[in-house]
């Protein structure tokens, strides 16, 4: 069984490709949604619930379970995880990811795409050096998810 963060910055498709993962796995977690991460206003930060993940992960270990998401703190989880992979994708892709989906409204101000620019330049270097693999989104979905099937041992 194996346990897998997807993570990027936003208009990567982490959640078109959960998506497309929910068409074969049960244990699917967008980390956007349901409180998974939260609002840290102390240090005005998003942050992952690590300690539900954990437990999450902990309670559910006969099972695959593969999350999305990305947050200041998510290295905090790593050591649970068997495997951590950075989807990524060109910044003109990205941007018309963000304008056009439905699901989110952040990235659609000029300020909001200003903060993805500056996160893809400058987190997103930082994420890869922590992931085991790196894929790129910039092809049709069910082959992205194909990819980081054979990337995890779960298709040969």
């Amino acid at each position: 069984m194996v346990k897998v963060l997807l993570t990027g910055m936003s208009g990567v498709g982490k959640s078109t490709t959960l998506k497309q993962i929910c068409q074969n796995y049960e244990h699917v977690i967008d980390l956007d949604y349901d409180g998974w991460i939260f609002m840290d206003e102390e240090n005005n930060e998003l942050k992952i619930d690590t300690n539900r993940i954990v437990d999450y992960l902990l309670q559910n270990k006969a099972k695959d379970i593969f999350l999305a998401g990305t947050a200041i703190n998510q290295r905090e989880m790593y050591p649970y995880l068997d495997f951590v992979i950075t989807l990524t994708a060109p910044l003109e892709v990205m941007h018309e990811r963000v304008l056009t989906r439905n699901n989110k409204s952040f990235g659609k101000s000029r300020e909001e795409w200003q903060k993805i620019i500056s996160d893809k330049n400058n987190f997103e270097p930082l994420i890869i050096k922590g992931s085991d693999f790196v894929v790129s989104t910039d092809s049709a979905p069910a082959d992205v998810v194909k990819n980081i099937y054979k990337l995890v041992g779960l298709i040969k």
